[in-house]
Protein backbone atom coordinates (compact mmCIF):
# COMPACT_ATOMS: atom_id res chain seq x y z
CA UNK A 1 0.00 0.00 0.00
CA UNK A 2 1.36 3.45 -0.96
CA UNK A 3 2.49 5.70 1.87
CA UNK A 4 0.77 8.81 0.45
CA UNK A 5 -2.65 7.17 0.29
CA UNK A 6 -4.91 9.10 2.72
CA UNK A 7 -6.80 5.96 3.62
CA UNK A 8 -3.59 4.37 4.86
CA UNK A 9 -3.28 6.97 7.68
CA UNK A 10 -4.44 5.94 11.15
CA UNK A 11 -7.94 7.11 12.13
CA UNK A 12 -6.73 9.47 14.90
CA UNK A 13 -4.39 11.19 12.46
CA UNK A 14 -7.16 11.62 9.93
CA UNK A 15 -9.39 13.11 12.64
CA UNK A 16 -6.70 15.61 13.57
CA UNK A 17 -6.23 16.63 9.93
CA UNK A 18 -9.98 17.13 9.51
CA UNK A 19 -10.20 19.14 12.74
CA UNK A 20 -7.33 21.38 11.67
CA UNK A 21 -8.87 21.91 8.24
CA UNK A 22 -12.25 22.71 9.79
CA UNK A 23 -10.62 25.14 12.21
CA UNK A 24 -8.76 26.87 9.40
CA UNK A 25 -11.99 27.18 7.42
CA UNK A 26 -13.84 28.68 10.39
CA UNK A 27 -10.97 31.08 11.04
CA UNK A 28 -11.01 32.21 7.43
CA UNK A 29 -14.77 32.68 7.61
CA UNK A 30 -14.61 34.73 10.80
CA UNK A 31 -11.76 36.83 9.42
CA UNK A 32 -13.60 37.62 6.21
CA UNK A 33 -13.26 41.31 5.41
CA UNK A 34 -16.97 41.93 4.86
CA UNK A 35 -20.37 40.32 5.20
CA UNK A 36 -22.51 39.49 2.24
CA UNK A 37 -24.80 42.48 1.94
CA UNK A 38 -28.55 42.31 1.42
CA UNK A 39 -28.10 45.21 -1.02
CA UNK A 40 -24.83 45.33 -2.97
CA UNK A 41 -22.94 48.63 -2.79
CA UNK A 42 -21.93 49.80 -6.24
CA UNK A 43 -19.66 52.81 -6.76
CA UNK A 44 -20.02 54.43 -10.17
CA UNK A 45 -17.11 56.79 -10.87
CA UNK A 46 -18.29 60.04 -12.40
CA UNK A 47 -21.93 59.60 -11.33
CA UNK A 48 -23.63 63.00 -11.52
CA UNK A 49 -26.73 64.51 -9.97
CA UNK A 50 -28.47 64.45 -13.36
CA UNK A 51 -28.06 60.65 -13.43
CA UNK A 52 -30.46 60.38 -10.49
CA UNK A 53 -33.41 61.32 -12.71
CA UNK A 54 -33.67 57.80 -14.10
CA UNK A 55 -32.78 56.12 -10.80
CA UNK A 56 -35.48 58.09 -8.95
CA UNK A 57 -38.08 56.18 -10.98
CA UNK A 58 -36.88 52.92 -9.39
CA UNK A 59 -36.02 53.90 -5.80
CA UNK A 60 -35.11 56.73 -3.42
CA UNK A 61 -32.33 59.25 -4.09
CA UNK A 62 -30.21 61.66 -2.09
CA UNK A 63 -26.93 63.54 -1.68
CA UNK A 64 -24.05 61.71 -0.01
CA UNK A 65 -21.52 63.49 2.24
CA UNK A 66 -18.42 61.30 1.74
CA UNK A 67 -16.34 62.17 4.78
CA UNK A 68 -15.91 64.24 7.96
CA UNK A 69 -13.61 67.23 8.30
CA UNK A 70 -12.30 69.81 5.85
CA UNK A 71 -10.65 67.36 3.42
CA UNK A 72 -11.20 63.95 1.84
CA UNK A 73 -9.80 61.63 -0.82
CA UNK A 74 -10.84 58.55 -2.78
CA UNK A 75 -9.12 56.17 -0.35
CA UNK A 76 -10.35 58.03 2.74
CA UNK A 77 -13.98 58.06 1.56
CA UNK A 78 -13.90 54.39 0.52
CA UNK A 79 -12.55 53.35 3.93
CA UNK A 80 -15.37 55.25 5.65
CA UNK A 81 -17.94 53.73 3.31
CA UNK A 82 -16.89 50.12 3.88
CA UNK A 83 -16.39 50.42 7.66
CA UNK A 84 -19.49 52.48 8.40
CA UNK A 85 -17.63 55.16 10.36
CA UNK A 86 -15.65 58.31 9.70
CA UNK A 87 -12.40 59.77 10.97
CA UNK A 88 -11.99 63.54 10.84
CA UNK A 89 -9.44 64.38 8.16
CA UNK A 90 -7.62 66.71 10.57
CA UNK A 91 -6.57 63.66 12.60
CA UNK A 92 -4.89 62.02 9.60
CA UNK A 93 -5.33 58.48 8.41
CA UNK A 94 -8.51 56.72 7.30
CA UNK A 95 -11.24 55.00 9.28
CA UNK A 96 -9.92 51.82 10.88
CA UNK A 97 -11.57 48.55 11.87
CA UNK A 98 -13.23 45.62 10.13
CA UNK A 99 -14.95 46.16 6.82
CA UNK A 100 -18.69 45.75 7.11
CA UNK A 101 -19.34 45.72 3.37
CA UNK A 102 -17.22 45.53 0.25
CA UNK A 103 -17.93 48.07 -2.46
CA UNK A 104 -18.05 47.08 -6.11
CA UNK A 105 -17.07 49.38 -8.95
CA UNK A 106 -18.96 49.65 -12.21
CA UNK A 107 -19.03 51.94 -15.25
CA UNK A 108 -22.75 52.50 -14.94
CA UNK A 109 -25.72 51.79 -12.66
CA UNK A 110 -26.46 48.03 -12.48
CA UNK A 111 -29.85 46.45 -12.89
CA UNK A 112 -31.75 45.18 -9.88
CA UNK A 113 -31.73 46.13 -6.22
CA UNK A 114 -28.57 47.91 -5.10
CA UNK A 115 -27.09 50.98 -3.44
CA UNK A 116 -25.62 53.08 -6.25
CA UNK A 117 -23.43 56.07 -5.44
CA UNK A 118 -20.57 58.30 -6.44
CA UNK A 119 -17.40 58.98 -4.44
CA UNK A 120 -14.48 61.40 -4.65
CA UNK A 121 -11.77 60.52 -7.15
CA UNK A 122 -8.07 61.15 -6.75
CA UNK A 123 -5.98 62.35 -3.83
CA UNK A 124 -6.52 64.96 -1.13
CA UNK A 125 -9.26 67.48 -1.92
CA UNK A 126 -11.74 69.74 -0.16
CA UNK A 127 -14.67 67.97 1.46
CA UNK A 128 -17.18 70.51 0.21
CA UNK A 129 -19.02 68.49 -2.41
CA UNK A 130 -21.91 66.05 -2.11
CA UNK A 131 -22.28 62.98 -4.34
CA UNK A 132 -25.35 61.27 -5.83
CA UNK A 133 -26.73 58.18 -4.11
CA UNK A 134 -29.71 55.98 -4.89
CA UNK A 135 -31.15 53.02 -3.01
CA UNK A 136 -33.05 50.63 -5.25
CA UNK A 137 -35.01 48.19 -3.15
CA UNK A 138 -38.38 47.35 -1.62
CA UNK A 139 -39.96 50.31 0.19
CA UNK A 140 -37.61 52.98 -1.15
CA UNK A 141 -39.31 55.85 -2.98
CA UNK A 142 -38.73 59.60 -3.22
CA UNK A 143 -36.07 61.18 -0.98
CA UNK A 144 -33.72 59.25 1.27
CA UNK A 145 -33.94 60.03 4.99
CA UNK A 146 -31.19 59.55 7.57
CA UNK A 147 -31.07 59.61 11.37
CA UNK A 148 -27.45 60.74 11.05
CA UNK A 149 -28.35 64.01 9.31
CA UNK A 150 -32.06 64.54 10.08
CA UNK A 151 -32.27 66.44 6.77
CA UNK A 152 -34.39 64.74 4.07
CA UNK A 153 -32.26 64.11 1.00
CA UNK A 154 -28.92 64.42 2.82
CA UNK A 155 -27.07 61.19 3.64
CA UNK A 156 -23.86 60.50 5.55
CA UNK A 157 -21.34 57.96 4.28
CA UNK A 158 -21.79 56.04 7.57
CA UNK A 159 -25.40 55.27 6.56
CA UNK A 160 -24.44 53.08 3.61
CA UNK A 161 -23.16 49.99 5.42
CA UNK A 162 -26.17 49.65 7.81
CA UNK A 163 -28.50 50.04 4.82
CA UNK A 164 -26.65 47.40 2.81
CA UNK A 165 -26.83 44.98 5.77
CA UNK A 166 -30.46 45.76 6.60
CA UNK A 167 -29.76 47.00 10.11
CA UNK A 168 -32.14 49.04 12.26
CA UNK A 169 -30.27 52.31 11.61
CA UNK A 170 -30.51 51.94 7.83
CA UNK A 171 -31.70 54.70 5.55
CA UNK A 172 -35.39 55.37 5.10
CA UNK A 173 -37.31 57.37 2.52
CA UNK A 174 -40.23 59.73 2.15
CA UNK A 175 -42.41 60.53 -0.82
CA UNK A 176 -41.53 63.46 -3.08
CA UNK A 177 -43.21 64.71 -6.24
CA UNK A 178 -39.87 65.74 -7.77
CA UNK A 179 -36.99 64.39 -5.65
CA UNK A 180 -34.19 65.42 -8.02
CA UNK A 181 -35.38 69.03 -8.11
CA UNK A 182 -35.46 69.04 -4.31
CA UNK A 183 -31.89 67.72 -4.23
CA UNK A 184 -30.73 70.46 -6.60
CA UNK A 185 -32.24 73.10 -4.28
CA UNK A 186 -30.76 71.41 -1.22
CA UNK A 187 -27.28 71.23 -2.77
CA UNK A 188 -27.39 74.92 -3.73
CA UNK A 189 -28.69 75.94 -0.30
CA UNK A 190 -25.85 74.16 1.50
CA UNK A 191 -23.24 75.88 -0.68
CA UNK A 192 -24.83 79.33 -0.40
CA UNK A 193 -25.26 79.02 3.35
CA UNK A 194 -21.60 78.06 3.77
CA UNK A 195 -20.45 81.03 1.69
CA UNK A 196 -22.60 83.51 3.65
CA UNK A 197 -21.57 82.31 7.12
CA UNK A 198 -18.33 84.32 7.52
CA UNK A 199 -19.85 87.61 6.32
CA UNK A 200 -22.87 87.23 8.60
CA UNK A 201 -20.65 86.52 11.61
CA UNK A 202 -18.33 89.48 10.98
CA UNK A 203 -21.23 91.92 10.55
CA UNK A 204 -22.92 90.54 13.67
CA UNK A 205 -19.79 90.99 15.79
CA UNK A 206 -19.20 94.49 14.44
CA UNK A 207 -22.77 95.56 15.28
CA UNK A 208 -22.57 94.10 18.80
CA UNK A 209 -19.32 95.97 19.47
CA UNK A 210 -20.80 99.21 18.10
CA UNK A 211 -23.89 98.97 20.30
CA UNK A 212 -21.78 98.07 23.35
CA UNK A 213 -19.65 101.19 22.84
CA UNK A 214 -22.25 103.75 21.79
CA UNK A 215 -25.52 102.48 23.31
CA UNK A 216 -24.71 99.98 26.07
CA UNK A 217 -28.25 100.09 27.45
CA UNK A 218 -29.37 98.16 24.35
CA UNK A 219 -26.48 95.71 24.05
CA UNK A 220 -28.35 92.73 25.54
CA UNK A 221 -31.28 93.39 23.22
CA UNK A 222 -28.88 93.72 20.29
CA UNK A 223 -27.29 90.36 21.16
CA UNK A 224 -30.76 88.81 21.29
CA UNK A 225 -31.59 90.40 17.93
CA UNK A 226 -28.57 88.78 16.30
CA UNK A 227 -29.65 85.35 17.56
CA UNK A 228 -33.27 85.87 16.52
CA UNK A 229 -32.22 87.11 13.07
CA UNK A 230 -30.11 83.99 12.66
CA UNK A 231 -33.11 81.82 13.53
CA UNK A 232 -35.45 83.78 11.25
CA UNK A 233 -33.08 83.35 8.30
CA UNK A 234 -32.91 79.62 8.95
CA UNK A 235 -36.69 79.35 9.00
CA UNK A 236 -37.10 81.48 5.86
CA UNK A 237 -34.40 79.59 3.99
CA UNK A 238 -32.62 82.77 2.90
CA UNK A 239 -29.03 82.27 1.75
CA UNK A 240 -28.03 85.44 -0.14
CA UNK A 241 -25.48 87.46 1.80
CA UNK A 242 -27.21 90.80 1.21
CA UNK A 243 -30.52 89.39 2.44
CA UNK A 244 -28.87 87.98 5.56
CA UNK A 245 -27.21 91.31 6.39
CA UNK A 246 -30.38 93.30 5.68
CA UNK A 247 -32.46 91.08 7.98
CA UNK A 248 -29.78 91.34 10.65
CA UNK A 249 -29.74 95.14 10.52
CA UNK A 250 -33.55 95.33 10.67
CA UNK A 251 -33.71 93.03 13.70
CA UNK A 252 -30.99 94.99 15.47
CA UNK A 253 -32.66 98.33 14.72
CA UNK A 254 -35.92 97.00 16.18
CA UNK A 255 -34.09 95.88 19.33
CA UNK A 256 -32.96 99.44 20.13
CA UNK A 257 -36.39 100.19 21.61
CA UNK A 258 -35.27 98.10 24.61
CA UNK A 259 -32.65 100.72 25.47
CA UNK A 260 -35.08 102.52 27.80
CA UNK A 261 -36.92 99.49 29.14
CA UNK A 262 -36.29 98.05 32.63
CA UNK A 263 -34.12 94.99 33.34
CA UNK A 264 -37.19 92.76 33.53
CA UNK A 265 -37.93 93.41 29.84
CA UNK A 266 -34.38 92.43 28.91
CA UNK A 267 -34.68 89.26 30.99
CA UNK A 268 -37.92 88.29 29.27
CA UNK A 269 -36.39 88.92 25.84
CA UNK A 270 -33.33 86.79 26.63
CA UNK A 271 -35.52 84.02 28.01
CA UNK A 272 -37.63 84.26 24.87
CA UNK A 273 -34.55 83.59 22.74
CA UNK A 274 -33.95 80.29 24.56
CA UNK A 275 -37.60 79.28 24.15
CA UNK A 276 -37.57 80.25 20.45
CA UNK A 277 -34.57 78.01 19.71
CA UNK A 278 -36.04 75.16 21.74
CA UNK A 279 -39.29 75.29 19.79
CA UNK A 280 -37.55 75.69 16.43
CA UNK A 281 -35.33 72.65 16.91
CA UNK A 282 -38.29 70.62 18.15
CA UNK A 283 -40.45 71.55 15.16
CA UNK A 284 -37.95 71.25 12.30
CA UNK A 285 -34.25 70.41 12.63
CA UNK A 286 -33.55 72.17 9.32
CA UNK A 287 -34.43 75.61 10.72
CA UNK A 288 -31.34 75.77 12.92
CA UNK A 289 -29.22 73.44 10.77
CA UNK A 290 -29.48 75.85 7.82
CA UNK A 291 -29.21 79.07 9.81
CA UNK A 292 -26.05 81.18 9.25
CA UNK A 293 -24.64 80.08 12.62
CA UNK A 294 -25.76 76.47 12.22
CA UNK A 295 -23.50 73.40 11.99
CA UNK A 296 -21.55 72.61 8.83
CA UNK A 297 -23.13 70.01 6.59
CA UNK A 298 -20.11 67.71 6.41
CA UNK A 299 -19.83 66.34 9.95
CA UNK A 300 -22.47 67.28 12.52
CA UNK A 301 -25.44 68.18 10.25
CA UNK A 302 -28.08 69.05 12.89
CA UNK A 303 -28.36 70.58 16.37
CA UNK A 304 -26.07 73.35 17.62
CA UNK A 305 -22.65 74.26 16.30
CA UNK A 306 -19.99 75.26 18.82
CA UNK A 307 -20.30 78.83 17.57
CA UNK A 308 -24.05 78.97 18.13
CA UNK A 309 -23.79 77.19 21.46
CA UNK A 310 -21.30 79.81 22.68
CA UNK A 311 -23.48 82.70 21.49
CA UNK A 312 -26.48 81.17 23.30
CA UNK A 313 -24.55 81.31 26.59
CA UNK A 314 -25.43 85.01 26.88
CA UNK A 315 -29.22 84.50 27.04
CA UNK A 316 -28.75 81.23 28.92
CA UNK A 317 -26.96 83.06 31.77
CA UNK A 318 -28.20 86.66 31.61
CA UNK A 319 -31.86 85.68 31.11
CA UNK A 320 -32.28 83.60 34.29
CA UNK A 321 -30.04 86.04 36.18
CA UNK A 322 -32.20 89.08 35.37
CA UNK A 323 -35.46 87.24 35.93
CA UNK A 324 -34.24 85.92 39.27
CA UNK A 325 -32.99 89.35 40.32
CA UNK A 326 -36.24 91.15 39.40
CA UNK A 327 -38.97 88.58 40.08
CA UNK A 328 -37.35 86.45 42.76
CA UNK A 329 -35.24 83.34 43.00
CA UNK A 330 -38.10 81.16 41.75
CA UNK A 331 -37.76 82.74 38.26
CA UNK A 332 -34.17 81.53 37.79
CA UNK A 333 -34.62 77.72 37.37
CA UNK A 334 -37.25 77.59 34.57
CA UNK A 335 -35.17 79.31 31.88
CA UNK A 336 -31.98 77.60 33.09
CA UNK A 337 -33.61 74.18 32.77
CA UNK A 338 -35.04 75.06 29.35
CA UNK A 339 -31.54 76.10 28.25
CA UNK A 340 -30.18 72.71 29.35
CA UNK A 341 -32.88 70.90 27.38
CA UNK A 342 -32.42 73.12 24.31
CA UNK A 343 -28.66 72.56 24.25
CA UNK A 344 -28.45 68.92 25.32
CA UNK A 345 -31.75 67.28 24.40
CA UNK A 346 -31.37 64.68 21.67
CA UNK A 347 -34.35 66.08 19.78
CA UNK A 348 -32.96 69.60 20.05
CA UNK A 349 -29.33 70.81 20.26
CA UNK A 350 -27.85 67.34 20.96
CA UNK A 351 -24.68 68.93 22.35
CA UNK A 352 -23.35 66.97 25.34
CA UNK A 353 -20.37 69.28 25.70
CA UNK A 354 -22.73 72.23 25.84
CA UNK A 355 -24.55 70.66 28.80
CA UNK A 356 -21.28 70.44 30.75
CA UNK A 357 -20.57 74.06 29.86
CA UNK A 358 -23.94 75.24 31.17
CA UNK A 359 -23.79 73.14 34.33
CA UNK A 360 -20.32 74.48 35.16
CA UNK A 361 -21.44 78.07 34.68
CA UNK A 362 -24.64 77.65 36.67
CA UNK A 363 -22.71 76.02 39.51
CA UNK A 364 -20.34 79.01 39.70
CA UNK A 365 -23.24 81.47 39.51
CA UNK A 366 -25.16 79.73 42.29
CA UNK A 367 -22.07 79.50 44.47
CA UNK A 368 -20.98 83.12 44.02
CA UNK A 369 -24.28 84.98 43.80
CA UNK A 370 -27.14 83.07 45.35
CA UNK A 371 -24.94 81.55 48.07
CA UNK A 372 -27.25 78.58 48.51
CA UNK A 373 -26.47 75.76 50.88
CA UNK A 374 -24.77 72.66 49.54
CA UNK A 375 -28.04 70.75 49.88
CA UNK A 376 -29.82 73.21 47.61
CA UNK A 377 -26.96 73.11 45.12
CA UNK A 378 -27.00 69.29 45.00
CA UNK A 379 -30.78 69.29 44.66
CA UNK A 380 -30.67 71.81 41.85
CA UNK A 381 -28.00 69.83 40.02
CA UNK A 382 -30.00 66.62 40.41
CA UNK A 383 -33.12 68.33 39.05
CA UNK A 384 -31.15 69.63 36.05
CA UNK A 385 -29.73 66.19 35.31
CA UNK A 386 -33.20 64.64 35.68
CA UNK A 387 -34.69 67.04 33.14
CA UNK A 388 -31.79 66.43 30.79
CA UNK A 389 -32.11 62.65 31.26
CA UNK A 390 -35.78 62.81 30.29
CA UNK A 391 -34.86 64.84 27.22
CA UNK A 392 -32.29 62.21 26.26
CA UNK A 393 -34.68 59.34 26.94
CA UNK A 394 -37.41 60.62 24.63
CA UNK A 395 -35.10 61.91 21.93
CA UNK A 396 -33.75 58.68 20.49
CA UNK A 397 -30.49 58.45 18.56
CA UNK A 398 -28.19 61.50 18.61
CA UNK A 399 -24.61 62.67 19.11
CA UNK A 400 -25.19 62.66 22.88
CA UNK A 401 -26.62 59.14 23.09
CA UNK A 402 -23.83 57.82 20.88
CA UNK A 403 -21.21 59.26 23.23
CA UNK A 404 -22.94 58.03 26.39
CA UNK A 405 -23.59 54.54 25.02
CA UNK A 406 -19.86 54.04 24.43
CA UNK A 407 -19.22 53.92 28.20
CA UNK A 408 -16.42 55.50 30.26
CA UNK A 409 -13.68 54.33 27.92
CA UNK A 410 -15.51 55.69 24.90
CA UNK A 411 -16.18 58.99 26.65
CA UNK A 412 -12.48 59.30 27.54
CA UNK A 413 -11.50 58.58 23.94
CA UNK A 414 -14.05 61.13 22.70
CA UNK A 415 -12.66 63.75 25.11
CA UNK A 416 -9.08 63.10 23.98
CA UNK A 417 -10.12 63.29 20.32
CA UNK A 418 -11.76 66.66 20.95
CA UNK A 419 -8.61 67.98 22.60
CA UNK A 420 -6.55 66.77 19.66
CA UNK A 421 -8.92 68.41 17.17
CA UNK A 422 -8.84 71.66 19.15
CA UNK A 423 -5.04 71.71 19.06
CA UNK A 424 -4.93 70.93 15.34
CA UNK A 425 -7.42 73.69 14.54
CA UNK A 426 -5.64 76.21 16.77
CA UNK A 427 -2.28 75.46 15.15
CA UNK A 428 -3.49 75.12 11.56
CA UNK A 429 -2.09 78.56 10.66
CA UNK A 430 -0.37 81.57 12.21
CA UNK A 431 -3.61 83.53 12.07
CA UNK A 432 -5.58 80.82 13.83
CA UNK A 433 -2.88 80.47 16.48
CA UNK A 434 -2.79 84.20 17.22
CA UNK A 435 -6.58 84.32 17.41
CA UNK A 436 -6.98 81.30 19.69
CA UNK A 437 -4.04 81.72 22.05
CA UNK A 438 -4.37 85.50 22.15
CA UNK A 439 -8.04 85.14 22.96
CA UNK A 440 -7.38 82.56 25.66
CA UNK A 441 -4.81 84.87 27.25
CA UNK A 442 -7.28 87.76 27.20
CA UNK A 443 -10.00 85.60 28.79
CA UNK A 444 -7.56 84.42 31.47
CA UNK A 445 -6.58 88.02 32.36
CA UNK A 446 -10.25 89.03 32.51
CA UNK A 447 -10.97 86.11 34.85
CA UNK A 448 -8.19 87.19 37.25
CA UNK A 449 -9.64 90.67 37.66
CA UNK A 450 -13.34 89.77 37.49
CA UNK A 451 -15.40 89.84 40.70
CA UNK A 452 -18.99 89.98 39.43
CA UNK A 453 -20.88 86.67 39.85
CA UNK A 454 -22.54 86.52 36.42
CA UNK A 455 -19.39 87.39 34.50
CA UNK A 456 -17.35 84.90 36.55
CA UNK A 457 -19.88 82.18 35.76
CA UNK A 458 -19.74 83.04 32.08
CA UNK A 459 -15.93 82.92 32.02
CA UNK A 460 -15.99 79.56 33.84
CA UNK A 461 -18.37 78.22 31.21
CA UNK A 462 -16.02 79.39 28.44
CA UNK A 463 -13.09 77.64 30.13
CA UNK A 464 -15.01 74.36 30.17
CA UNK A 465 -16.10 74.91 26.57
CA UNK A 466 -12.48 75.23 25.45
CA UNK A 467 -11.82 71.81 27.00
CA UNK A 468 -14.87 69.82 25.86
CA UNK A 469 -15.56 71.37 22.45
CA UNK A 470 -13.29 71.07 19.43
CA UNK A 471 -13.65 74.53 17.84
CA UNK A 472 -11.50 76.89 19.96
CA UNK A 473 -11.61 79.67 17.37
CA UNK A 474 -15.41 79.81 17.49
CA UNK A 475 -15.47 79.65 21.29
CA UNK A 476 -12.90 82.45 21.64
CA UNK A 477 -14.51 84.82 19.12
CA UNK A 478 -18.10 84.32 20.29
CA UNK A 479 -16.98 84.20 23.94
CA UNK A 480 -15.23 87.59 23.79
CA UNK A 481 -18.28 89.13 22.11
CA UNK A 482 -20.55 87.70 24.79
CA UNK A 483 -18.30 88.92 27.60
CA UNK A 484 -18.33 92.42 26.10
CA UNK A 485 -22.14 92.40 26.09
CA UNK A 486 -22.38 91.11 29.68
CA UNK A 487 -19.77 93.59 30.95
CA UNK A 488 -21.20 96.75 29.39
CA UNK A 489 -24.94 96.19 29.96
CA UNK A 490 -26.11 98.56 32.76
CA UNK A 491 -28.91 96.14 33.63
CA UNK A 492 -26.27 93.65 34.78
CA UNK A 493 -23.93 96.16 36.42
CA UNK A 494 -26.30 96.90 39.31
CA UNK A 495 -28.24 93.72 40.05
CA UNK A 496 -30.62 93.34 42.91
CA UNK A 497 -29.14 92.74 46.32
CA UNK A 498 -27.83 89.25 46.89
CA UNK A 499 -30.31 87.14 48.86
CA UNK A 500 -29.33 86.17 52.38
CA UNK A 501 -29.03 82.51 53.22
CA UNK A 502 -31.75 81.32 55.59
CA UNK A 503 -29.21 80.17 58.16
CA UNK A 504 -27.02 83.30 58.00
CA UNK A 505 -26.92 85.39 61.18
CA UNK A 506 -28.71 88.70 61.24
CA UNK A 507 -26.38 91.62 60.65
CA UNK A 508 -25.40 93.61 63.69
CA UNK A 509 -26.76 97.10 64.07
CA UNK A 510 -24.04 99.62 63.54
CA UNK A 511 -23.68 102.53 65.96
CA UNK A 512 -23.52 105.86 64.24
CA UNK A 513 -20.15 107.53 64.79
CA UNK A 514 -20.12 110.57 67.04
CA UNK A 515 -20.06 113.79 65.12
CA UNK A 516 -17.02 115.94 65.59
CA UNK A 517 -17.55 119.24 67.27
Amino acid sequence: MRADNPKSRPYPLRSIVRSVALGLALTALLAAPARAAELPVVVVPGLELADLEALSQEGAVGLLVPDAGPDTSAAHALASLERGKVRNSLLGGAAAGDRLVEAQFAQGPPRGNAIILGLPRGGKQRNDRRYPIAVIGPGYHGLLTSTSTRIPGLVSVVDVAPTALGKDDRLGSRESADPVAELVRLDRRIDDNRDAKAAFLLVSLALIVAVAVFLPTAVLAAFSAVLLANLALGIAGATDVWVDVLVLVLFLAASLVFARLPPLAHGLLLGGVIIAYLLAMGIDAEWVAFSPFGPTQNARFYGLSNLLETLLLVPAFAGPYLLGATLGLWAFPPIALLALVAVGGTSFGADGGGVLVLLAGYAVLIATYHRLSWRAAVGGGAAALLVLGLALAVGGHSHVTDAISSGPVGLAEDFWRRLELSWLRATSSWGAGLLVFGGILALALLTLRERRPLQLAYLAALAVSLLVNDSPNDVVVAGLAGYLALSTAPALARPAAQPERPDSPAPRARTAPASSP
